[in-house]
């Protein structure tokens, strides 16, 4: 069992307000009709920042998706995105390409599925591919540039008598 701490409480409130702030405030990146939602760059750090971040980033994301142009429907995604941010997490002990992987084919089916029915657009599945590779490929170098300037842990030395 997780014990909650102010760090992780910090960590999460962070991750919400990125995410809902980026898809509210900042809206989508439009790349002509592609669309890269802002909130999704910061998804790849969740391996790094542990469940709170996880956490952090749902709850964002139900924040963001109450103005979701796709509706009520819309509200489902953070469940979605909950799943497939266990996935990363998981993978990401292996690699955090495997990681981000699972989560782009995970989150770009359901929001590409979702886009098609509410919307009837034919062109849904690419945008929606398209849109999420993009934010996560930023996402990942961003991961890589925060790793970089992480802390490394210390080991431990033995005591010479």
């Amino acid at each position: 069992m997780m014990r909650l701490t102010s760090t992780h409480f910090g960590v999460f409130v962070i991750f919400a307000a990125i995410y809902a702030a980026g898809t509210l405030a900042l809206g989508t990146l439009p790349i002509g009709d592609i669309r890269v939602k802002t909130g999704e760059i910061v998804t790849p750090l969740a391996a790094i920042f542990g469940f709170a971040s996880v956490v952090g980033l749902v709850f964002g994301q139900f924040i963001a998706n109450m103005a979701s142009p796709l509706g009520p429907l819309d509200l489902i995604t953070p469940g979605v995105a909950f799943i497939a941010l266990l996935v990363l997490r998981k993978l990401a002990n292996k690699s955090i390409f495997l990681g981000v992987v699972a989560y782009y084919f995970i989150t770009s089916f359901w929001i590409a599925f979702l886009t098609s029915t509410v919307t009837g657009r034919g062109d849904a599945f690419a945008n929606a591919f398209i849109g999420q590779g993009i934010a996560l490929a930023i996402g990942t170098a961003l991961y890589f540039a925060v790793k970089s300037r992480m802390p490394k842990p210390v080991k431990p030395q033995a005591i010479e008598p």
